[in-house]
């Protein structure tokens, strides 16, 4: 496995990791440190160094690699170390194995439950972006679809489901900042979240479904065509 040194990486691990204060838990940082994109793959991270930058023992650092690991975010080999993880085709089936299928039920629920303020707030980010069509920045545009499905979650007023399906959105923005080409279909995106709220609007729980379930779909396939090898923005 290539590596190359993390010291400047982890230096901006801090004001880079997530938007996370300086005092949060070394798991925390470092993991949005990892799916931020400001630790990359295949980047060798250490316990002492880690350790080092946060002032702490090694024990809750080691810890803290053992929760990562399990999680699939850095991978240790035996005599070498640990390494941030490549995320794989598998990894982005599973993802979208875990999130259609529940992200279909949120928007379901959220047909009968959705208030008028949430209403509201997913029609002005619908309008935001298309009004921003030309000038649209991919990061901006990407928080607010972010926002946008955030919203839908929060209808269920299920906590469990609520935690796995923005856990699925942090996993997805991983691979979107590492492969920017993921980004190339914001108009079709924003066009499809017009659909679902429409849906919404209507209070029409099928067709919310459907609607999420195509979004969900193509995202799919255009995340795959952008990470497959040969593809533009490898």
């Amino acid at each position: 496995m290539s590596a190359r040194p993390a010291g400047g990486s982890l230096r901006s691990v801090r004001r880079d990791a997530g938007g996370e204060q300086s005092h949060g838990p070394v798991y925390t940082q470092v993991r949005n440190a990892i799916l931020s994109g400001a630790l990359r793959p295949k980047e060798r991270i250490t316990e002492n160094q880690i350790a080092e930058r946060f002032g702490l023992s090694r024990t809750p650092v080691r810890e803290a690699f053992r929760r990562l690991e399990a999680e699939g975010l850095i991978v240790v080999v035996p005599q070498r170390g640990a390494f941030v993880s490549q995320p794989s085709l598998e990894d982005i089936l599973e993802i979208y194995q875990i999130r259609t299928p529940l992200e279909c039920m949120a928007a379901r629920i959220a047909a009968d439950a959705i208030t008028d303020a949430q209403l509201d707030r997913l029609e002005e980010l619908v309008e935001a972006e298309r009004d921003r069509r030309d000038r649209r920045a991919p990061e901006r545009s990407l928080r607010l679809h972010r926002e946008f499905h955030a919203i839908i979650f929060a209808c269920t007023r299920n906590r469990r489901l609520v935690s796995v399906l923005s856990e699925m959105q942090h996993q997805v923005h991983r691979v979107r900042v590492l492969w920017p080409s993921t980004v190339a279909r914001l108009d079709e995106t924003w066009r499809e979240h017009a659909t679902i709220l429409a849906a919404l609007r209507a209070r029409d729980a099928a067709a919310a479904e459907v609607g999420m379930r195509e979004h969900l779909e193509r995202a799919r396939a255009s995340t795959l065509q952008g990470i497959l090898p040969g593809s533009s923005g490898l």
